[in-house]
């Protein structure tokens, strides 16, 4: 079964359509890599997806069913957490408003990564802010969990942080990143997108298989640098 599901979904703000006929399927269990270059539609797709914005054009299904945010969390590139409330604090409010809150699994996170209870949020390092934002969106115990650039401003060992804790979710991922060398790693799945449409969405191994590109960062940059080019 398909994780998620678009059909032609598309935004327009007035004259311009952010994105158009965007039709993607992500089954379920696997690590997408969301990736294109600034202005391809990556921001709008996430938050169609997330209910932030109704679509124009075209719909979204999760898990066969249409949009149920219960099932979704989503983890906005800037963190909004409360910068005076303590990482505790944080997953109280965590508990207090997600009726399906997993705290064993909210707190195995944090603590495997050092971050103490009492700690102020404003406080925290850049990668402890991620890995608490994490934290919430693993206890909500969502089905489909979609990130917004959660590597962004990291340096190298935050993003090691990270990228560990992504590898060891068990559900279904779809993230956003221009850090293509990191995101090798984890994902099994790409969908790539330029001028708000959809280049290529698949499986890596199925997009490599028939291309002379060996890693996910050559075929991303391949289909980027030939804008003709299409599959």
């Amino acid at each position: 079964m398909n994780a998620l599901e678009t059909s032609g979904l598309g935004k327009r703000y007035r004259r311009r359509w952010a994105l158009s006929e965007c039709t993607v399927e992500l089954p379920a269990g696997a690590t997408a890599a969301l990736v294109g270059p600034n202005g391809a539609g990556k921001t709008t797709l996430l938050n169609l997806v997330t209910g932030l914005l109704a679509p124009t054009t075209g719909h979204v299904r999760v898990f066969g069913r249409p949009l149920d945010l219960t099932r979704v969390a989503f983890v906005a590139q800037d963190k909004p957490l409360y910068r005076r409330w303590s990482v505790a604090d944080t997953l109280h409010f965590g508990a207090a408003t997600n009726p399906r809150w997993d705290r064993g699994r909210a707190e195995s996170l944090v603590r495997a990564h050092g971050i103490a209870h009492d700690q102020r949020v404003d406080r925290l390092s850049g990668g402890q802010r991620t890995l608490v934002a994490l934290a919430l969106a693993v206890g909500k115990r969502a089905d489909l969990l979609v990130l917004d650039e959660p590597l962004a401003e990291l340096d190298p060992l935050a993003r090691v942080q990270v990228l560990q804790a992504l590898r060891e979710l068990e559900t279904t991922v779809l993230l956003s990143s221009h850090v293509l060398a990191d995101l090798a790693g984890i994902c099994d799945h790409l969908v790539l997108l330029g001028g708000g449409r959809v280049r290529l969405c698949g499986a890596v191994s199925d997009l490599l298989d028939p291309h002379p590109a060996t890693t996910l960062e050559d075929l991303v940059l391949h289909y980027l640098r030939n804008p003709e080019a299409v599959r």
